[in-house]
């Protein structure tokens, strides 16, 4: 566990801390990957994941420079609820993929999806000069499709049967938040929230 302190805090909001995801922490997602309660409407966990391939993942999204990928961790306790980060930054159009799982379910619908929202969404403009921070997420993921309307992420549209699940077809929603929706109004806000503390 020595190996995990020793990345420090990269971003922190009100009640969580971002850190670099390293493949030391392959053994804490590999339970939240395997257990269908957490992925019962999502893309992860189709398929059983070993310590050894989640490893593996871990260092092949990690490595990419296009994705900033975090292991978030609740302030208070520590203790690690789940990962998240910004996928596929391309530097031409402006914009990324916004990805997140709170795996720790004691966690779940309490604010921590909106807040590391937010706090990506804070990232992603203040620091990367994003345009746009968009994401998919299936309809009947309502918890998460609250979490990102708090955030105050829009719907651009519906892909239709997009995920087989639970033997039944799911709809996907993309929804996306743009540079000039977030300037100036919400960008005071989150900078007062997650700007550098003294």
């Amino acid at each position: 566990m020595a190996n995990r302190a020793d990345t420090g805090t990269f971003l922190s909001g009100e009640r969580v801390d971002l850190r670099p995801l390293t493949s030391e922490d392959a053994q804490v997602l590999a339970p939240w990957m395997n257990n269908d309660g957490v992925t019962h409407v999502m893309f992860t966990g189709q398929r059983p994941m070993t310590v050894e391939q989640l490893t593996g993942e871990i260092r092949q999204q990690t490595e990419n420079l296009a994705n900033s990928v975090f292991l978030i961790e609740d302030r208070k306790t520590k203790k690690p609820i789940g990962y998240a980060g910004l996928y596929d930054i391309h530097p031409t159009a402006r914009k990324a993929e916004l990805r997140i799982l709170i795996g720790a379910k004691e966690f779940w619908n309490n604010g921590y999806g909106t807040e590391v929202t937010e706090l990506l969404t804070f990232y992603g403009f203040d620091r990367l000069n994003l345009n746009k921070v968009w994401l998919g997420v299936i309809d009947e993921n309502k918890g998460a499709v609250r979490a990102y309307e708090k955030a105050s992420f829009r719907e651009e549209g519906r892909l239709r049967q997009e995920l087989y699940r639970n033997s039944r077809y799911y709809d996907a929603i993309r929804m996306s938040i743009l540079r000039d929706e977030y300037y100036p109004d919400m960008h005071t806000t989150h900078a007062k929230r997650f700007g550098i503390r003294s």
